[in-house]
C-alpha cells in the first residue's frame, strides 16, 4: 500500500488499489486526544508518532459519542495523486450535533464521475463533550463549543498537510449537511468574522441547529450535570475525571430532563452571535462561491405530538428560548398565523422548521449579495435529509453499512445529476461548467430569487425562503 509521509507521523493506505483507482488513509490523528487536561479544551496538534499509521489505531466507524479518542480523520485520494494539486472536498457530517461519524457519508458514487479530487471526512466532539458551556463552565477553564473548534481544526490540517496527499490547499470546497452545514457557517462567522477563512468555497445542505439559550441555561445544565456525577460545585478537575460513557450518558439523560438544547450556543468568543444574526449583520469573513439547499418539507409535514394548542406553543417557544418577550412571541404567531395550519402540531412544525433549518439560507444568500447557487429539494416526501441518499449514491461502499445507499428507492438518473453539479462545483467552482449537456442551467439567485427546483423533471423556480419569516429568524429578536 502506498503512504504518506507527514512531520509527524507516517500515514499508510488501508483501503484501495490501482484497479479500484482510489486509496483511503484512515483514523489520520488530527488532534491529540482530548482527554484529561484536553478535556473540555480546544483541540491540540498531535504528537508525534513512531510507528507507521496503517489506519487501525481505532475502528474504522469511531465516533465521538461513543469514544473520547475519536479526533481522527481520512483521506481518500485518487491512485498516484502523489505530487498533484486537486482540487479538495471536505464533507462534515450531520446528526444534531450528538451523532454521527466520518464514514457517514462517502465518495465512491462521486469517484464513478471523477477522480480528479481529494475527499476528507473528520470526527468532531459530540455531545456534552463538543458542546458544554456557561458561566461557571468558562470560569474553571473550560473552551466552549469544542465542537466547532475541532472542525477549524480539521480545516486547518487540510490546508497544512493535504498537499502532501496531492491536493491543493487552496482550492478547498466545504461541504457538510445539517448540522454539518452549520458547522461550515460557523466557520464563516466564528470570532465575530475576524478569523481567517479555511476553506476557498462551499456547498451547504439544509443547514440546521437551535440557536439555544444563553447564559442561564448553559449554566443550569452545566451544574445539574456535575452534580449528577458528584463533582461538587462543578469543579473542573473532578469533571475531567469522570468516565466518558458515564458522563455523557448522564449528561443526555439531563439534557431529556430539563429540555436542554444540546446545541452550539453563544459564549461571546468564537460564537459572538447565532450565524445567521451575524450574517444579516454583516459580520463574517467569507467570499467564495457557494451552494446552499434546501428540503422543501425539511419538517413541516410531520405533526409535533402533545402540542395541540396556542399555548402549548407558546409553552414551546419558551422552552426554546427562555428569554423570549411576549411581544416577540406574538409577532411569531402572526407570521404563521393558526388559520394556515391543519393542527397546532403542524403550526409548530413550521415555526420549528424556519428557525432549526430553513430561515439560515437567506441569511447567507443576502449575505454574500444574492450572487449564490440555490436550491430546494423535491424529491419523494422532500423531508430533512432526502437529498443525502442522491448526493452520496453508490453502487458499493468500502465502510461499513451507513444505510444511505439501500435503504431508499433511488433515481439513479437524478442522483447522478445532484452528483455531476456538486462536483462541477468542487473541481471548477460553478455547477454548470462541466456535464453542462447532462443538466439545466443553474443561475445564480441574483435578484429573481432564482432556485434550483431539484426533483424528477427539475427547473428554475422563485426561493420560498425570500419572505417575512426567514428575516424574522435572522434578525435573533428572542434574546
Amino acid at each position: 500500500m502506498p503512504s504518506v509521509v507527514l512531520d509527524y507521523c507516517t500515514v499508510a493506505a488501508a483501503i484501495g488499489n490501482e484497479t479500484l483507482g482510489f486509496y483511503r488513509y484512515q483514523n489520520i490523528r488530527y488532534a491529540a486526544v482530548p482527554t484529561g487536561d484536553l478535556r473540555f479544551a480546544a483541540p491540540q496538534w498531535p504528537p508525534k508518532e513512531d510507528e507507521v499509521n496503517r489506519g487501525h489505531l481505532v475502528s474504522e466507524a469511531v465516533d465521538c459519542s461513543t469514544s473520547e479518542d475519536c479526533l481522527y480523520l481520512d483521506v481518500w485520494a485518487p491512485a498516484n495523486s502523489t505530487g498533484k494539486k486537486l482540487p479538495v472536498l471536505v464533507y462534515v457530517f450531520g446528526g444534531g450535533f450528538t451523532a454521527g461519524s466520518k464514514i457517514q457519508s462517502t465518495p465512491e458514487g462521486l469517484f464513478d464521475l471523477s477522480k480528479e479530487f481529494i475527499f476528507v471526512a473528520f470526527n468532531y466532539r459530540l455531545g456534552f463533550s463538543g458542546l458544554a458551556n456557561g458561566p461557571t463552565f468558562l470560569h474553571e477553564g473550560g473552551t466552549s463549543n469544542t465542537a466547532v473548534w475541532d472542525v477549524a481544526h480539521g480545516f486547518s490540517w487540510v490546508r497544512k498537510y493535504i498537499s502532501a496527499f496531492g491536493g491543493d490547499p487552496n482550492a478547498v470546497t466545504a461541504s457538510g449537511f445539517s448540522a454539518g452545514g452549520s458547522q461550515v457557517m460557523f466557520q464563516m462567522t466564528r470570532f465575530n468574522g475576524r478569523a481567517e477563512q479555511l476553506f476557498d468555497q462551499a456547498y451547504i445542505m439544509s443547514p440546521g441547529y437551535v440557536p439555544g439559550a444563553g447564559h442561564h441555561q448553559a449554566e443550569a445544565y452545566w451544574q445539574n450535570v456535575s452534580s449528577i456525577v458528584g463533582c461538587d460545585a462543578a469543579d473542573m478537575s473532578c469533571m475531567r475525571k469522570v468516565n466518558f460513557t458515564i458522563l455523557q450518558d448522564k449528561a443526555s439523560d439531563a439534557a431529556s430532563t430539563f429540555n436542554y438544547q444540546l446545541q452550539p450556543r453563544v459564549d461571546g468568543d468564537l460564537i459572538s452571535d447565532t450565524y445567521e444574526a451575524q450574517l444579516y449583520q454583516k459580520r463574517f469573513n467569507f467570499t467564495g462561491p457557494v451552494v446552499i439547499s434546501h428540503e422543501r418539507h425539511e419538517e413541516n409535514s410531520q405533526n409535533t405530538t402533545g402540542v395541540n394548542t396556542e399555548a402549548d406553543i407558546v409553552a414551546e417557544l419558551r422552552m426554546y428560548f427562555p428569554a423570549i418577550t411576549n411581544d416577540v412571541i406574538t409577532e411569531i404567531l402572526k407570521l404563521y398565523p393558526a388559520s394556515h395550519y391543519e393542527s397546532a402540531g403542524l403550526r409548530l412544525s413550521d415555526i420549528r422548521q424556519s428557525f432549526d433549518l430553513t430561515g439560515k439560507d437567506l441569511a447567507l444568500t443576502q449575505a454574500l449579495h444574492n450572487q449564490t447557487w440555490n436550491a430546494m429539494v423535491n424529491l419523494g416526501d422532500a423531508t430533512h435529509g432526502t437529498d443525502q441518499y442522491y448526493y452520496w449514491y453508490s453502487t458499493y461502499s468500502t465502510v461499513p453499512a451507513n444505510g444511505l445507499a439501500t435503504s431508499e428507492n433511488v433515481n439513479v438518473t437524478i442522483a447522478r445529476t445532484m452528483q455531476k453539479y456538486l462536483l462541477s462545483f468542487v473541481l471548477t467552482g460553478n455547477p454548470n461548467t462541466l456535464w453542462a449537456k447532462d443538466k439545466i442551467f443553474w443561475p445564480k439567485y441574483g435578484n429573481l430569487t432564482n432556485t434550483l427546483n431539484l426533483n424528477t423533471t427539475m427547473n428554475i423556480i422563485t426561493d420560498d425562503l425570500a419572505n417575512d419569516r426567514s428575516l424574522f429568524w435572522n434578525k435573533a429578536l428572542w434574546y
